[in-house]
């Protein structure tokens, strides 16, 4: 006989189990002391918190660095279909793909040569 009730299970919150050990001078450790029990936190939980968003940083990163790479390729492929439409030419579906493997093999390293520029320019 059912009552018409359903349960759901309960589950234990995670354990924090696991350690890291990394060492640090004497002035580092003062250091970092400092900025956690200055933002109202343990080191060790100030230490965690940056570790983990760090990590969340760099995956985020990696997804921007991807979608610049893809807007590069974009804007490559527009400018190389543009300046022969605006000549009054007409590119054949040849030129086109040959074009696009263009892009395709020269969007990574474009974008990264504008990231080194622009970083370039900011430090000045």
């Amino acid at each position: 006989m059912t009552t018409g009730t359903t349960t759901t299970a309960i589950t234990r919150p995670s354990v924090r189990s696991r350690q890291i050990g990394v060492r640090v001078t004497e002035d580092e450790y003062q250091s970092l002391e400092h900025t956690a029990w200055s933002s109202g936190q343990k080191i060790a939980d100030w230490a965690r918190d940056h570790l983990l968003q760090r990590m969340e940083r760099i995956e985020e990163d990696r997804l921007s660095a991807h979608v610049f790479t893809e807007l590069v390729g974009l804007q490559m492929l527009l400018m190389g279909c543009f300046s022969p439409l605006l000549q009054g030419q007409q590119l054949t579906p040849e030129q086109y793909q040959e074009l696009v493997r263009t892009v395709q093999s020269g969007k990574g390293k474009r974008a990264k040569e504008l990231l080194t520029q622009r970083l370039g320019q900011e430090e000045k």
